[in-house]
C-alpha cells in the first residue's frame, strides 16, 4: 500500500489495513478463511524448515515455518505447529518457483508465483534454497498431474471422508465448549 494513502487516513490508518487484509482475493488468503484452524496432515508432510517469507503489506521478511504438502504450502509462526497457517498457497495455481536473488536483492532468496500475488522467501544459504525450489517444483509438477479415472474416484473419497472427518472434530469441539458453559450455572433460566 503506498505510504501516501497511509498518511491520508491519518489516525485511521489500522482501518486501512484492515480493509486491505478484506479485500484480499488470492486464493491462498481465501483457502486460509476456510480451512483457518485445519491441521496440516503429518503424515503429507515433504518437506519442513524456517525461512524468511516477506509479508503481503509491509514488505518485511519475518522468520516462518515453511511446510510443503503434495498439494500446499503452508507458513506458520512457530515450528512444529500445524495449525492456524499464516498462508496457504494452492500448489495447483503455483506458476512459476525459481531463484530471486536479483528481483529480492536477498541472497538465497527464491520465489513462488501465483497468478494473485508473488511470495518471497529467503533462505540460510544456497543449498537449502535449491532444495526449496526442487521440492515445490516437483510438488507443483505432481499436483497438477492428470489422474486416471480410479485415482480421482479414490482422491474424491479421500477428499470426503477428510471433510467428514474436519465436521466430526469440529462438532466435538462445540459440544465440549457447550458442555463447559452449560456446567458453570449461566444461561436462559439460570435463578430461577
Amino acid at each position: 500500500l503506498p505510504v501516501a494513502c497511509w498518511e491520508q487516513r491519518g489516525r485511521h490508518a489500522p482501518l486501512m489495513y484492515q480493509e486491505v487484509l478484506e479485500a484480499q482475493t488470492t486464493s491462498g488468503h481465501k483457502l486460509r478463511r476456510e480451512m483457518n484452524a485445519a491441521a496440516v496432515d503429518v503424515s503429507e508432510i515433504r518437506k519442513e524448515g524456517f525461512v524468511l517469507k516477506e509479508s503481503a503489506i509491509i514488505r518485511q521478511y519475518r522468520k516462518r515455518w515453511l511446510v510443503l504438502t503434495r498439494t500446499h504450502l503452508y507458513t506458520f509462526k512457530k515450528d512444529r505447529s500445524y495449525t492456524d497457517p499464516t498462508e496457504i498457497v494452492d500448489l495447483k495455481a503455483c506458476g512459476t518457483v525459481k531463484s530471486a536473488d536479483d528481483i529480492t536483492n536477498k541472497p538465497y532468496s527464491f520465489t513462488v508465483q501465483v497468478p494473485e500475488r508473488n511470495f518471497f522467501f529467503a533462505c540460510v544459504n544456497d543449498k537449502e534454497r535449491n532444495d526449496w525450489v526442487a521440492a515445490i517444483g516437483r510438488a507443483t509438477t505432481e499436483s497438477r498431474r492428470v489422474r486416471s479415472y480410479s485415482e480421482e474416484v479414490e482422491y474424491q473419497e479421500a477428499q470426503r471422508r477428510e471433510m467428514e472427518e474436519q465436521k466430526r472434530r469440529t462438532a466435538a469441539a462445540e459440544r465440549a465448549a457447550a458442555a463447559g458453559q452449560g456446567g458453570s450455572g449461566a444461561g436462559p433460566n439460570a435463578g430461577s
